[in-house]
């Protein structure tokens, strides 16, 4: 199968239906699949083979998404370039996934011009890449937060499975307007991939500053918010007065929702902010639709027909996170791992360290490499790192393990204050008052900034080398 068929079938039922829309550009169906199709011819005249890779380094917009169709279209594999990387981790990222080409803004050398703002960049990989017999679709970068990061490779019916699974859970419909400012290159396959097979209209909201999209929200009657805690927060702090009547759900995602956001969301507008469990490799494997004021921090019930459980728990019930269900993914690539050999007894061992309580609620607590192990027991980062947070000298914070000859490891801190020579004392101090004595960072360096991974700008768990 190929993806395509989910949007032409959408557009054969709604065609006149708004798919997109960006500023003022309405975007019907049946024009989303004209120009996804009028692509794919001018994708033809290009040396692209089937099955081949190409790199996608495009900003948010309609471009983006039909640009992703009409590759599809033309059964070629695409690689998303996420717009910040450097033009270093870009030819890094095209030599370990033998690209054929890259379609940006931006001419290359051996640039040929698709239309009159998007450019081949042709590349000639030293081998052709071998996907193994597989229907390739899709081919993301994991975060690597701890460890290398590797391509996650996915089939057209692989990506199917898991759009279909996650419906279940978000219960997207034709009715709904969702409004969309996440990062394309990040976030396809089970959002836009979701809302366009199911005939949803997608607002770009281009300006993510709290008016612009709370006016877009209202002007289209939005009804699912898709936003990060950061966007959450931003909108918890509007003092308009405007109200969100036609908002059904709220989704929280990209990283953990921090308690105070979470908070002053819900007081701002009344509506609880949802999170979810979404991981490359499986997809949306769990989101907490059922109870999302009493248990904001737990990611939910497993969505669809997946399977959560804890392998190896503890005596509090703390152990690694393993999931099984449908959509899990194909391949690792650079080196080509196949999922058979990934998988344990049908098994994704996911390293999340996590917990499920007496009603089948699922709560992450930290990935199993970055747990802190202090005289046996074991410490959290991000729950220290939440406390820090709040500090108002605290603009962001990494906590991880120092080895210790006696203790096994001590937590220590990175910190990036605001201003940055203020006083570590009252941070300090907070901490003693907020913090169990062993969880309190006995050593803080102070730093302009936090590593962050190259593809998705995420904290770098990886301790600092001594």
């Amino acid at each position: 199968m190929n993806l395509t068929e989910l949007l032409d079938t959408t557009a054969a039922r709604w065609p006149q239906k708004p798919a997109l829309i960006e500023d003022a550009m309405v975007v019907s169906y049946a024009e989303l699949v004209q120009r996804t199709q009028e692509l794919a011819i001018k994708l033809q005249a290009l040396p692209i083979t089937t099955g081949g890779r190409i790199g996608l380094a495009f900003p948010n917009g309609v471009s983006y998404v039909a640009l992703t169709f009409a590759l599809w279209r033309v059964a070629a594999v695409v690689v998303p370039i996420p717009s910040e990387c450097t033009e270093e981790e870009i030819a890094d990222l095209a030599a370990a996934m033998q690209l054929e080409g890259i379609l940006s803004q931006k001419s290359r050398p051996e640039s040929t011009a698709v239309t009159a703002d998007c450019f081949f960049g042709r590349l000639r990989p030293p081998t052709p890449p071998d996907n193994h017999g597989l229907n390739l679709a899709f081919i993301r970068f994991t975060s690597g937060t701890t460890s290398a990061r590797k391509g996650v490779a996915l089939a057209h019916e692989t990506i199917r499975d898991r759009v279909l699974s996650a419906n279940q859970a978000l219960r997207i419909g034709s009715e709904d307007t969702v409004i969309w400012c996440l990062p394309m290159a990040h976030h396809f396959l089970v959002t836009l991939v979701v809302y366009l097979s199911v005939g949803a209209t997608v607002v770009l909201a281009r300006h993510v500053l709290a008016q612009p999209f709370l006016d877009a929200t209202i002007r289209w009657r939005g009804t699912v918010l898709y936003a990060a805690p950061f966007h959450f927060a931003m909108l918890a702090r509007d003092r308009s007065g405007a109200a969100l009547p036609s908002v059904r759900l709220a989704v929280s995602t990209t990283c953990a929702l921090p308690p105070e956001v979470a908070e002053d969301f819900y007081g701002r507008y009344q509506i609880p902010l949802v999170q979810g469990m979404g991981v490359i490799e499986l997809g949306l494997v769990s989101l907490n639709t059922d109870d999302p004021q009493a248990r904001w921090n737990s990611v939910g019930r497993p969505a669809g027909d997946f399977r959560v459980q804890i392998m190896d728990p503890d005596a509090t019930g703390c152990g690694e996170v393993a999931v099984a269900g449908p959509g899990i993914f194909d391949a690792y690539v650079a080196p080509w791992i196949p999922r058979e050999q990934v998988l344990r007894a049908g098994w994704f061992f996911t390293g999340d360290i996590g917990r499920i309580d007496a009603d089948g609620f699922l709560f992450l607590l930290s990935r199993k490499t970055a747990v802190i192990n202090l005289a046996g027991r074991k410490v959290f980062p991000e729950e220290i790192e939440a406390v820090l947070n709040r500090h108002p000298t605290v603009r962001e914070s990494r906590v991880y393990g120092q080895p210790h000859p006696h203790l096994g490891e001590v937590v220590a801190a990175e910190l990036v204050l605001e201003p940055p020579h203020a006083s570590l004392e009252p941070v300090r101090q907070y901490c003693r008052e907020q913090l169990a004595a062993y969880k309190i960072p006995m050593r803080f360096t102070l730093v302009s900034a936090l590593p962050r991974t190259p593809v998705t700008g995420k904290i770098r768990r990886a301790a600092p080398v001594a």
